[in-house]
């Protein structure tokens, strides 16, 4: 029986189950562990753990057959907007996740769905895409793309999709990503901008997804775009997270000292709504353009004019964008 998540601790346990796995130490193209040094295991609140998916129900996770059937029970209710994207299994351990992983790969779980598992709680929380959101992203990722290509730098752009990054305490994907290919050449290089997306009722879940990416990367990670869509009432919210600085008054936590990527003597980092855009595509109204995202964040060096320039996204652009994803979801 399903308990759900209340925000207290006694509702999913960090005890761990023995397992009977093997460890592998291969990865796939797919997943990849950080590039990180040393880091904090500092094990986070499950409140944190948790944050955004209030009401959602924990199940205990036993075989990858019964982990299927859930997600095939759940996608009806999804796809009828009556549920959250979200599903969260309690007592997977990290060799319980490379099964898993491998399951998807064999396409015995839907390939699709994005995973994070939280080490220290043995949490995994699943996103089950759906054709809107999925389409947002998607789009989005096509403009960056061809904005690279009118600079002269399609192929420096480099494409990571979904791809896992982990580290000591958390393994988490986006629902797209991408790195300057000769800045950082190998697998285990973050990626400079990130793109998620959801409900807009999941909205603050995803700004939880914004604080993972920006404060386990110690920095690596940039950019961080969220994209929360509503079905009903054809509008779309983006937000632009980064880090920036602590203000000199305000106490430093653990997560703003991982977040932090700086040389010593700089001020400590903190994840930080930049940017909010509201597209109505109803009425073709777009509140917050442009959206300006930095060429020396993305490919970690200053521009080269007059054909390198920062990526901006006008109220027309954004309107079009949106436009475009919409028409094909209908």
């Amino acid at each position: 029986m399903a308990t759900y998540v209340d925000g207290s601790h006694s509702e999913v346990s960090s005890s761990r189950r023995p397992s009977t796995t093997t460890t592998t130490t291969t990865t796939t193209a797919s997943s990849v562990s950080a590039n990180m040094g040393s880091t904090s295991t500092t094990m986070p609140t499950f409140s944190k753990v948790s944050e955004g998916l209030e009401g959602v129900p924990v199940r205990t996770f036993t075989t990858i057959t019964n982990m299927q059937r859930a997600i095939d029970s759940f996608e009806e209710k999804l796809e009828a907007g009556k549920a959250s994207p979200y599903l969260i299994f309690r007592l997977v351990t990290t060799d319980d996740l490379l099964k898993i992983e491998r399951a998807r790969e064999n396409s015995k779980i839907r390939r699709g769905v994005r995973l994070t598992h939280y080490v220290d709680w043995d949490i995994l929380i699943l996103k089950v895409p759906t054709i809107e959101y999925e389409a947002a992203h998607r789009s989005f990722s096509t403009k960056l793309f061809l904005g690279a290509a009118e600079m002269g730098l399609p192929w420096e752009l480099y494409d990571l999709g979904a791809t896992t990054f982990k580290t000591p305490r958390i393994s988490k994907e986006g629902d797209s990503s991408f790195k300057p290919l000769s800045i950082r050449p190998r697998a285990a290089d973050w990626p400079t901008i990130v793109l998620e997306s959801g409900w807009s009722g999941s909205l603050t879940r995803l700004r939880r997804d914004a604080h993972i990416w920006l404060e386990d990367s110690r920095g690596e990670v940039k950019i961080v775009l969220l994209f929360a869509i509503s079905r009903t009432t054809r509008t779309t919210i983006i937000e632009k997270w980064q880090n920036r600085p602590v203000p000199a008054n305000r106490p430093v936590t653990r997560a703003m000292t991982r977040a932090a990527a700086n040389p010593p003597n700089q001020p400590s980092q903190s994840p930080t709504q930049i940017q909010a855009i509201a597209i109505d595509s109803n009425s073709n109204i777009v509140n917050g353009a442009p959206l300006t995202l930095e060429f020396r964040d993305i490919f970690l060096r200053q521009a080269v004019p007059p054909l390198e320039h920062d990526f901006t996204f006008t109220a027309q652009d954004l309107s079009q964008f949106a436009t475009h994803f919409w028409s094909g979801v209908q």
